[in-house]
């Protein structure tokens, strides 16, 4: 931080410098004699020396010092005696270096005496000098006397923007460091304060909102992961039942073949037992095509999703059940709203709302009434099926969906239920977004299925 200020202040300088030197017009050296020779009055004779090298190096004017005691009389600067050779190192040494600069000076413009006395000395000095018409430039002696005061200023605010640099800027940008090191290692507990309003607070206001929905999405991943988990243990928890299920028809069947084909009493009787076994048969395809539908319905694809009228669907599925009313001596009673459109496939849709309502009638004793209502709500449609003078038992409830599950064994051989329907029922709904359940109410027991309106 410190170099790179250092370096762009430097840079900075130097070209404030360089315009300067640029724009700032030339001007003829001559005009600082006077200013050299009031200085020369100060000055002892090594100083005085000194001084008037720096101003030959700097101006590049031949200039030429003479002893005058007659306080700048009559004297010839061409006069060998007058002329001091020993007042600096760059002064005119020779009459013959005088007269070379005096003939360069064609115009006699650049000729001039001035009389000064120095500090440590009573005697008096002319200084002649020479100039050709030189142009200097006041900033280049500027920029060059200034020189170390130029370099300090930098370093001093090198010094001091590094340091507001480091208290707004580079201990925030460590800080926040610090919180993404410990969100990298998925501790999301810790936040980052993000009360700034520039860009270093919008930086740790996207960190915690990162940390927010990184956060949610592990916990969403690791509630898919355990729902995966117990997915797959239903999965093995449910063929091995299915396999249990299937293996008494089978055992059934066999027994049946091999007795009628080993003549045995009293499978000897072909009729009766080819029949039964024919049931047997029909038995197990039901409950291959159930275990079919339960494999389509937990697969990831299968479902063709399309908007069908819940109304025409439950129409159809009353006139189909219509003779099994008329066997168990049951009445309908219909409360159906119209235009009770949803998005979902109407095969499968069929089929749940056929086990509710199948479901309802085995457990309804002779002669009840059930009572299907539908009707909006807002988002929702609601279906209920109900009914009348009828009650399962609390310990029964919580496992109706389960497969394979009979809460009246007997009853339930009965009619030839395999304990699939609701299971393969809730399926169904869930996988089109709905929800269902069953439970008592009052003397009768409900069955509720809500499905997303469109």
């Amino acid at each position: 931080m410190f170099i790179i200020s250092f370096l762009v202040q430097l840079f900075a300088g130097a070209l404030i410098c360089t315009v300067l030197y640029l724009k700032t017009p030339p001007h003829s050296a001559r005009g600082e004699l006077a200013d050299l020779v009031i200085k020369l009055g100060d000055c002892n004779r090594e100083e005085a020396g000194i001084l008037v090298d720096g101003f030959i190096d700097r101006t590049n004017i031949d200039i030429a010092v003479y002893d005058d005691p007659g306080i700048m009389g009559s004297f010839n600067i061409f006069d060998e005696e007058q002329l001091l050779t020993d007042f600096g190192t760059k002064t005119l040494k020779s009459v013959g270096d005088v007269r070379k600069a005096y003939e360069s000076d064609i115009d006699g413009f650049g000729f001039g005496n001035s009389g000064f006395k120095l500090k440590d000395s009573e005697n008096y000095y002319v200084l002649t000098y020479f100039d050709s018409g030189t142009m200097l430039n006041t900033m280049d002696t500027s920029i060059r006397d200034s020189l170390p005061l130029i370099v300090a200023v930098v370093i001093f605010l090198s010094l001091v923007t590094s340091v507001i640099y480091t208290i707004l800027f580079a201990r925030p940008v460590k800080q926040l460091s610090k919180y993404s090191s410990e969100m990298a290692k998925l501790d999301f507990n810790i936040k980052c304060p993000d009360k700034r309003k520039d860009e270093i607070g919008d930086l740790a206001r996207d960190l915690n909102l990162m940390s927010a929905t990184l956060d949610q999405k592990i916990k969403q991943l690791r509630e898919e992961i355990v729902r995966v988990h117990e997915l797959e243990q239903q999965k093995e928890t449910f063929f091995a039942a299915a396999s249990h299920e299937l293996k008494t028809p089978v055992t059934i069947l066999e027994g049946n073949l091999r007795g009628m084909i080993e003549g045995m009493e009293p499978y000897n009787d072909y009729d009766e037992y080819l029949s039964r076994s024919l049931r047997t048969v029909k038995r197990m395809e039901s409950l291959i095509n159930e275990i079919l539908t339960v494999s389509k319905m937990q697969s990831a694809s299968g479902i063709t999703m399309e908007n069908i009228d819940l109304c025409c669907v439950m129409d159809e599925k009353i006139n189909e059940l219509n003779d099994l009313f008329k066997i168990r001596n049951i009445s309908v009673e219909k409360n159906i709203e119209k235009d009770m459109i949803i998005e979902g496939n109407k095969e499968l849709t069929s089929l749940a709302i056929g086990a509710f309502i199948s479901n309802a009638v085995f457990y309804s004793s002779e002669g009840s009434k059930i009572t299907i209502e539908i009707y909006k709500e807002p988002g929702i449609v609601v279906t209920e099926i109900r009914n009348s003078n009828a009650h399962i038992d609390g310990k029964d409830l919580e496992h109706l969906f389960e497969p394979f599950y009979r809460s009246d064994a007997s009853r339930s051989r009965r009619s030839g239920g395999s304990g699939l329907g609701l299971y393969i029922a809730q399926l169904i709904v869930t996988r089109q977004n709905g929800e269902c359940g069953i439970s008592n109410d009052g003397d009768d027991v409900m069955a509720r299925v809500v499905f997303p309106s469109t």
